[in-house]
């Protein structure tokens, strides 16, 4: 569990299953990510488990450090097809403009280098997607090629590991 000012970022549980079809199914939501109705959801949810079993990461559930609501989800993924762990974000209509992926996807990565032996992170982002594309400059993430992720066209992103010591 990763907890911000703000979130607590937590592994996402069979029971969010509800909140995640939700999140899925908004096509505002969905005009950059795959829309998900409640088997793809399932299956979803059973192959992150799966990579929390075989990797020791995957999704995260976003939710209100105050409340407990849901508000989306961040999290590394594994891509087989490039060899790279990717940290996305996926936000709730409602939760966004507030500042929280940034906040979420920066803790996400903090928390992926603590524990995850990669030199550095991508994140993927369809260039149309201006919100993401702010995300990831507000974090300081560096475009470094153009890409296809699941037929689609991504700019890929880079957070580098931090210096140690």
């Amino acid at each position: 569990m990763i907890e911000t000012q703000r979130l607590r970022l937590r592994r996402i549980e069979p029971g969010d299953v509800e909140e995640f079809v939700a999140l899925h199914a908004d096509p505002e939501v969905t005009e950059f990510v795959r829309p998900l109705d409640r088997a793809a959801a399932e299956e979803r949810l059973r192959k992150d488990e799966e990579e929390w079993r075989e990797r020791g990461h995957g999704i995260f559930a976003i939710t209100d450090l105050s409340t407990g609501a849901f508000l989306g989800r961040t999290g590394p993924k594994y891509w087989p097809q490039f060899d790279e762990t990717e940290v996305g974000w996926i936000l709730k209509r409602s939760a966004w403009g507030h500042g929280y992926a940034t906040e979420a996807a920066g803790a996400c990565i903090a928390w992926a280098f603590e524990h995850l032996d990669v030199p550095y992170l991508t994140s993927m982002i369809n260039p149309a997607n201006v919100r993401s594309v702010h995300v990831a400059k507000r974090l300081e993430l560096s475009p470094i090629r153009d890409d296809v992720l699941l037929g689609d066209p991504v700019q890929v992103y880079k957070a580098k590991r931090p210096a140690q010591g």
